[in-house]
């Protein structure tokens, strides 16, 4: 069974990267929890007043979270687990 990861990354310093989940599961799994994180995922802005979606790809997405006083922006990606990459 395939084996997938959810992250999100932040540019504000210090940039950082954080693991959102970590999936088994084929690939409409993966991207159901995938989409299902892009929709709901805010560490930092407890009341979100809205969120603008950037869609890069299938598997990356930019999410400007906005809230009462403060913004916040993830680079949020799916990857797949692979066995050798080259």
């Amino acid at each position: 069974m395939p084996k997938w990861i959810i992250t999100a990354h932040t540019f504000d310093p210090p940039p950082m990267m954080h693991t959102i989940s970590e999936i088994e599961g084929d690939e409409s799994e993966a991207l159901k929890e995938f989409h299902t994180s892009i929709s709901t995922y805010s560490p930092v802005i407890k009341k979100v007043t809205h969120r603008d979606i950037y869609r890069y790809s299938e598997r990356q997405y930019l999410v400007r979270i906005h809230g009462k006083w403060n913004m916040a922006e993830y680079f949020i990606q799916l990857g797949e687990l692979c066995d050798r990459p080259w």
